[in-house]
């Protein structure tokens, strides 16, 4: 079985510990072969503290992480990402989206106007608002990041429940009509297990979403969403049984932009 994991995060984005190279190492220990670097990039001044690296940085990251992937070429495939949030900021350069030294591109949802619901500090705000419009925010706006065709992975697809807040409305439909635009335009969605580390204790996303995406042939790959070494790989056992249960038999791989199925 080969097992691959493209969503992992590096100190540049200053919330995370650890070098590149200690996940790297965790990583060939654990018998990953495929690993992805996709740290967040960067936002506007303002939003940027403490979340994501300058515009500058850019390219020390990019240059970090393939002196990484040389280095360890005989031991690993190791992949270049970033992690961007849509809708895009102005301060993330629109030639890296056609770069070939990157690999893929992770689109994801922190914020709904503003509001960065998926920190600790602002959770608050979830009393002061209706679950079900909040869900409808949050999922017209992973609809339109598909739409927009940039990405080549969806992060977290179900991020919004991180803290258990749970919807009263049934959103299988969007989720079904989400799905159908990710087959079409050959998008994948990434099985992200850091979720059980979150109060909702859960994957990203959902047995019942993975269901929705199989059914509706959307590839899927794996990620921990690691921002410590230590969680590289965590539960990947688990998300393994839950897509093969689904009814997978084959994840994605990424290079250059283009994905290819790899056999678990």
């Amino acid at each position: 079985m080969s097992l691959v994991n493209y969503h992992n995060h590096t100190y540049m984005c200053d919330h995370a510990s650890g070098t590149p190279e200690e996940y790297i190492i965790t990583a060939i220990e654990k018998g990953i072969s495929e690993f992805g670097f996709s740290d967040h990039a960067p936002l506007p001044e303002g939003l940027r503290e403490g979340i994501t690296m300058s515009p500058f940085e850019t390219e020390i990251y990019i240059n970090m992480i393939t002196e990484l992937a040389q280095k360890y070429a005989n031991q690993i495939a190791i992949r270049i990402g970033f992690e961007v949030d849509f809708p895009l900021s102005n301060t993330f350069d629109l030639k890296y989206f056609k770069d070939e030294r990157i690999d893929f591109l992770i689109g994801s949802c922190h914020f709904l106007n503003g509001w960065a619901f998926d920190v600790t500090q602002f959770v608050s705000e979830f009393d002061k608002r209706d679950i079900d419009d909040i869900y409808n925010l949050y999922y017209t706006n992973i609809y339109e990041s598909v739409n927009s065709r940039i990405f080549d992975i969806i992060g977290h697809f179900d991020l919004i429940k991180k803290f258990g807040h749970r919807p009263k409305k049934d959103f299988s439909p969007m989720v079904e009509k989400i799905a159908k635009n990710m087959s079409k335009y050959n998008i994948a969605s990434e099985i992200n297990t850091s979720g059980l580390l979150k109060p909702v204790k859960e994957i990203y996303p959902s047995e019942d979403i993975i269901k929705i995406f199989f059914d509706n042939n959307v590839p899927i790959t794996l990620g921990s969403d690691s921002h410590e070494p230590q969680t590289v790989g965590y539960a990947f056992d688990k998300a393994v049984n839950i897509i093969k249960k689904a009814g997978y038999t084959k994840i994605s791989g990424f290079a250059k932009r283009k994905r290819y199925d790899v056999n678990l």
